[in-house]
């Protein structure tokens, strides 16, 4: 039977996760961290003392978790089972999203085992063309990755010059996203989409493109990572699934996933600044809307849990779908606006009733809708004539035009 768990939050063990006999997740908070703190693993897992069985933990413990491909191909170098999600977790489960890591309770990680490397920009080009093969570096002594989704992604270490490799615990604090393959323009479009929503208002973090020698990859900074003296500390964080206890495959509102009235429901009951989270998560969504992201999923939305409370954290993973729909990707929402997922028929009623499914007075949605329309195209023209010149391509151009139509859609039927 496998080793019991350390689940961490920084430096303090919350709890403990083992299997019972018939290898089903069990988890216990650790009485001291009960004493101690006031911060719970999950807001689907309040603190008591009794430890919470299967259905309970395993879905907060799987969305940890790659997806997909990259899980099949870690899996398969690690010699796991696919659906062996604790013995994925016990290989790669040292630096997560959030504060989160898990260590062997038999084999604890030192805190003298942990480091960084300094890569050349070289070698980082030849770590990010073995990640289809060994995606999160999987299999290399001392590295222990994991981030959920199902792209592939690299944490890494950068300091404002250069970057490097976390060992053992040692936590990353920028995250690289090579382009997927079959799609062209990935690259530029997450970092076009990412400076767009800065320029309109949303918290977004800092993000950038980096080349060397004809690659090109976009780097984020890590919002759940913030730097202190003598090092980087953690914020715990969680995705909306795990918020509500819903497992990784479940994540479309079609599959029963979190829907844009529940996420709403979430963040007005658990926000410590609910009016503010509530107007940014509207923005949110106008914005997808605006930008074409059809692929925006209750596991693109995440709460900070901090000692002052839970609030929403800032938006990731944004994407102009739509631009690749003859690559066959779908146009249609993941979580439908007014119950409608087709976004070329959405009109002020579906807008309205929006507005009265997630509780906001209509008149500020059409408002906002409008607004941020006409915002979005002001700066979208800028960024595309300014920053982004030397990065034009066939996809930006795409989404240009998309945008366009998107933002006289919402001008004309709304007003």
């Amino acid at each position: 039977m496998s080793a019991a768990l350390l689940v961490r939050i920084g430096d303090e063990v919350v709890g403990r996760l083992w299997l019972d006999a018939r290898k089903r997740f069990c988890f216990q908070y650790d009485e001291h961290w009960l004493e101690r703190s006031r911060i719970p693993l999950s807001l689907s897992l309040p603190l008591r003392r009794a430890p919470y069985l299967d259905d309970e933990s395993h879905p907060f413990f799987a969305n940890l978790l790659p997806e997909e491909k990259i899980r099949a191909v870690i899996a398969r170098n690690l010699g796991l089972s696919l659906h062996n999600d604790y013995g994925l977790l016990e290989r790669i489960g040292g630096d997560c999203a959030g504060a989160l890591s898990l260590l062997s309770e038999s084999h604890p990680q030192k805190v003298e085992e942990s480091f960084y490397r300094k890569v050349s920009r070289d070698e980082l080009n030849s770590l990010l063309d073995e990640l289809p093969k060994r995606p999160f570096l999987a299999g290399e002594k001392g590295m222990r990755l994991s981030l959920a989704g199902a792209q592939k992604k690299l944490p890494i270490y950068y300091d404002g010059e250069g970057y490097s490799l976390g060992y053992g615990i040692a936590p990353s604090n920028y995250i690289i996203k090579p382009a997927i393959e079959t799609l062209d323009g990935t690259v530029e479009n997450e970092a076009f989409c990412s400076a767009l929503a800065k320029a309109v208002g949303l918290d977004v973090p800092f993000s950038f493109i980096h080349q060397h020698q004809g690659k090109k990859v976009f780097v984020i900074e890590r919002y759940d990572r913030i730097p202190i003296t003598g090092g980087i500390k953690r914020l715990h964080q969680e995705d909306f699934c795990q918020a509500l206890q819903v497992p990784p495959e479940y994540k479309y509102e079609a599959e029963g996933g979190p829907s844009l009235a529940t996420s709403f429901d979430l963040v007005r009951k658990v926000s410590s600044r609910s009016g503010k989270d509530l107007l940014s998560l509207l923005n949110w969504v106008i914005f997808i809307y605006l930008i074409g992201n059809s692929d925006a999923h209750g596991k693109n939305l995440s709460l900070l849990l901090l000692p002052s409370g839970p609030r929403l954290a800032p938006f990731y993973d944004l994407l102009s779908t739509r631009i690749y729909s003859h690559y066959g990707l779908t146009a249609q929402l993941a979580m439908k606006i007014g119950g409608e997922s087709d976004p070329g028929v959405i009109r002020k009623e579906h807008w309205e009733k929006f507005a009265t499914e997630v509780g906001i007075k209509p008149r500020l949605v059409l408002t906002q809708v409008v607004e941020l329309a006409q915002r979005n195209q002001i700066a979208r023209m800028q960024l595309f004539k300014g920053a982004f010149a030397p990065y034009r391509c066939d996809a930006l151009c795409r989404m240009m035009e998309l945008m366009a139509e998107q933002e006289e859609k919402a001008v004309r039927r709304l007003t």
